[in-house]
């Protein structure tokens, strides 16, 4: 195994991109936050795309003890490794695969409650608590539970919480790039 895919070193990853995405959408002008250019989303859809795709996640991780190997069986195979996660999923993409494909994950799926008057500062909060809930999930689990537990994937089928974290940290990872990358371009 190597060093990522230690349940502490997965954590601290996880908790890393979230400190630096949220540091980077923080320091993000109001239009800056809402701007996107060409094909890439504003800092605001990131944001609702990563936390209307963490919460199922989170929300399943915590489910009661046996509840996910009695909806999806237990895992006859070992994980795959967090290379062989990003290579897979990879593949899927330059097959054409797109959050677009998926409603529940599209930023237009995000439902903002009322008398939200700072929706940056709500995003930021939610996307926050969202992570901080994952964290604790992953730290109440063992390390073979994160290998015999498994989910569905939208793209990536039935695959262990292991290999979903690795997912996440990548796609978080990526988003967070995407970010940073949106906030740099000049404002038309």
């Amino acid at each position: 195994m190597n060093k990522l895919e230690t349940k502490d070193n997965l954590i601290d990853a996880l908790k890393n991109v979230q400190y630096g995405l949220t540091e980077t959408v923080e320091a993000l002008s109001a239009e800056q936050f809402i701007t996107g250019k060409g094909e890439l989303w504003s800092a605001e859809n990131y944001l609702k795309h990563l936390i209307l795709s963490i919460k199922p996640f989170v929300k399943a991780f915590n489910f009661p003890a046996g509840q996910l190997e009695g909806m999806f069986g237990r895992s006859e195979r070992p994980s795959k490794t967090y290379d062989e996660i990003v290579t897979l999923y990879k593949g899927h993409l330059d097959d054409g695969i797109r959050a677009e494909d998926y409603d529940a994950v599209t930023p237009s799926f995000y439902r903002m409650p009322e008398g939200v008057t700072d929706v940056q500062a709500y995003l930021v909060q939610t996307w926050n608590e969202a992570n901080d809930r994952l964290i604790v999930a992953i730290e109440n689990h063992t390390e073979a539970a994160l290998d015999s537990d498994q989910l569905p994937h939208p793209a990536l089928g039935t695959i262990t919480v292991r290999e979903m974290c690795f997912f996440t940290l990548y796609h978080n990872t990526g988003h967070w790039r995407d970010i940073q990358l949106v906030s740099q371009m000049p404002i038309s």
